[in-house]
């Protein structure tokens, strides 16, 4: 249950918080409260706390890791719909993973 309220509530308030004097618009400012910022210093956190000595040092690690992890699966599946409520358009000419015609790898 913490983790929820961290990610639903605590970091997104802190978020909005920032953004108060940004020409952001509101649904932008909801976007990136939403998504952001994470990273790595949540792992780095979560073993220095492991690592720290400190009386249930294993009970605080298993509680950051459960909130990366639904961080991750909360963020990853609703990029999509945040997207298209912002209208975001896909850039173009992005990289499709395919050879481009006349590429030497379809030459081959």
């Amino acid at each position: 249950m913490l983790a929820v309220v961290a990610i639903v509530l605590v970091r997104p308030a802190a978020m909005l918080v920032s953004l108060l004097r940004t020409p952001l618009s509101g649904p932008e400012r909801a976007a990136v409260a939403w998504f952001g910022p994470k990273g790595f210093a949540s792992v780095v956190y979560g073993l220095l706390a492991l690592q720290s000595g400190i009386p249930d040092n294993e009970v605080v690690f298993d509680l950051v890791a459960v909130t990366i992890a639904l961080s991750i699966v909360l963020h990853s599946s609703t990029d999509v719909p945040v997207a298209r409520v912002l209208r975001v358009e896909p850039m173009d000419n992005l990289p499709t993973g395919k050879p481009a015609v006349g590429d030497v790898a379809t030459r081959l």
